[in-house]
């Protein structure tokens, strides 16, 4: 993909936004990457595990980051919290139906569905990846 896809006032706002990508399904990582890249945006990672995760959101500056919940069996929730005391928005998107997996604390925070829509995922992460000012 090498157009930018617009959002749905017309204007590419996710591009030149630097994106941490953390998933541990290789396939899956591959389009979200390329989906964020074709929309303008600077992919961080992808990371597959957490202590790869943790490192990259420590060293890098970052707009914001999509996190799968569940990174082969260590939840992502250390890294949710490092972010968020960076002040760094983040959105969930996982293959869990149901929100309660998620702690009370990260319930606020956007969560998409695997799988998900293109038009969808970039409008969310337009609308939370903003950057101020």
């Amino acid at each position: 993909m090498t157009a930018a896809m617009p959002d749905e006032t017309g204007v590419t706002a996710v591009s030149g936004l630097r994106i941490l990508v953390v998933e541990d399904t290789l396939l899956v990582a591959e389009v979200i990457c390329a989906q964020l890249e074709g929309a303008g945006s600077i992919v961080i990672g992808p990371a597959a595990r957490l202590p790869q995760a943790l490192a990259l959101a420590r060293a890098e500056e970052l707009d914001g980051a999509v996190l799968d919940v569940n990174l082969n069996g260590t939840m992502s929730f250390p890294l949710a919290a490092l972010l968020e005391e960076r002040q760094v928005p983040f959105i969930f998107l996982t293959g869990y139906d149901n929100g309660s997996v998620v702690p009370p604390e990260y319930r606020h925070v956007p969560r998409i569905a695997k799988p998900w829509h293109y038009a969808t995922f970039l409008a969310t992460v337009a609308a939370c990846f903003r950057r101020a000012g």
